[in-house]
């Protein structure tokens, strides 16, 4: 069996027997999950500053990226030399690097001080040298937002390769079958 297959049954394993995939029921037949809670500051500040580990350096550039609101520091500090972008609207085919143009990208998006962009994560888990975000991005308040799944690989502490895919939040959202 593949590793990341075995990871991700302990992972399921994990979750279920600590109650975090059990199911409420509200009405009779009607079963709610419960909501899932976003990951805190804490939960990403708590690795050693020299920690390389792929989950420390990703919590770490998420925190400084969009919660610190330094995106393009956190891109200079984080991303290889030869980093590749995998995600088609930050990737370039030009004479430029795709850690260039990475920056060059988000230098002239949010997450600037005091702007209204917003980024929820609700699950980081690692595997190997891979780490997926699962998260929710708001452009503005009452902005449904964005679902994303971000993957890193993550190699001697530096991000060097990114995917993402990302789907609107639908306003057909309902309790019984939240995006988050």
């Amino acid at each position: 069996m593949r590793p990341w297959i075995v990871g991700a049954a302990a992972l399921i394993f994990a979750a279920v027997s600590h109650g975090s995939l059990a199911h409420a029921e509200t009405a009779p037949g009607v079963r709610i999950p419960p909501a899932n809670a976003p990951q805190t500051e804490a939960q990403r500040r708590a690795f050693a500053a020299d920690d390389r580990s792929p989950l420390a350096v990703v919590n770490a550039f998420n925190q400084m990226a969009f919660f610190d609101r330094d995106p393009v520091g956190a891109m200079k500090r984080y991303l290889s030399d030869d980093f590749i972008e995998r995600y088609p609207d930050f990737a370039t085919d030009g004479p430029e690097t795709d850690k260039e143009a990475t920056i060059r990208f988000f230098e002239t998006r949010g997450w600037r001080p005091g702007e209204a962009m917003k980024d929820t994560v609700y699950q980081v888990l690692a595997d190997g040298d891979r780490v997926v975000v699962f998260h929710h991005v708001s452009r503005r308040p009452g902005d449904l937002g964005i679902a994303f799944v971000d993957i890193f690989r993550v190699e001697n502490g530096l991000i060097v390769e990114h995917w993402a895919v990302g789907q609107p939040v639908s306003p057909k959202v309902a309790p019984r079958h939240s995006m988050f």
